[in-house]
């Protein structure tokens, strides 16, 4: 008499969530992770935005800061609200046609017509105007100082003889990724604030006598511009320091 094989037994139900396990509470598409490619394309909105002066460099850093720590797409719409690109889309949405190919475009530009090009966003135009290319900054017994919402060029030369010279780029606009300092100090001073984030790179270079401070604590943000400082320094002093907190001077401390 043959053996009647077993029938396959039905797979076990899965296991309910455990009692007080906290699992994320979705009510729309805006509480839906948002994933890194997400955070670069509204990053390089907001390089764009600063290059053409909708923003300055405090706030770049700070809306890169947000960009970068986001996690959710409800997190990351706000971030360009008040930008031609307008609120990053939401899956399941209506994406601006702002939005489309990842990366944006010029507001109120109406997409190409034609079969093949239906619905697509024509090319970008060259942002921000041109880029001065340097500029050339000299004290000699006396002070120079570049601050509010001015341009800063992809080179600066800085001579200090006996003088002091003060660079704030805490409103300032940069327009290109990479910003060179090149400098001549001789019983003078340069000093840089900058916000903090920003990614400062002090280079090897003849120091006589002198010193060259950093004061920047917090770690950089991904995606902020680099200053490159280059040069000599001799009896003299090039600081970089973050801006001074407006609450603790009013203190006076």
């Amino acid at each position: 008499m043959s053996e009647v094989p077993d029938e396959p037994k039905p797979a076990p139900a899965p296991a309910p969530p455990a009692p007080g396990a906290d699992y994320p509470d979705v009510r729309s598409a805006a509480d839906l992770r948002c994933s890194d490619v997400d955070r670069e394309r509204v990053a390089e909105a907001l390089r764009q935005a600063a290059g053409d002066g909708r923003l300055t460099l405090t706030e770049l850093e700070e809306r890169l800061e947000a960009t970068f720590k986001a996690r959710t797409y409800g997190e990351l719409q706000p971030i360009t609200r008040d930008l031609p690109q307008g609120p990053y889309p939401v899956p399941g949405g209506n994406p601006a046609a702002n939005w489309q190919a990842g990366r944006p475009g010029a507001a109120g530009v109406a997409p190409v017509a034609g079969a093949a090009g239906a619905g697509v966003q024509p090319p970008l135009p060259p942002s921000g105007g041109p880029v001065r290319p340097s500029e050339r900054i000299t004290s000699v017994l006396g002070n120079e100082k570049r601050q509010g919402r001015w341009e800063v060029p992809a080179r600066i030369d800085v001579t200090s003889i006996l003088g002091e010279v003060v660079l704030d780029f805490t409103e300032a606009v940069v327009r290109t990724p990479e910003v060179e300092i090149q400098t001549s100090i001789v019983l003078g001073s340069l000093t840089m604030i900058v916000p903090e984030g920003i990614d400062v790179r002090i280079d090897e270079g003849t120091n006589i006598l002198g010193e060259r401070k950093m004061k920047l604590r917090e770690p950089v943000t991904p995606g902020a511009p680099v200053y490159r400082v280059r040069g000599f320094v001799l009896l003299g002093e090039v600081t970089v320091r973050p801006p001074r907190d407006k609450r603790r001077s009013l203190l006076g401390h």
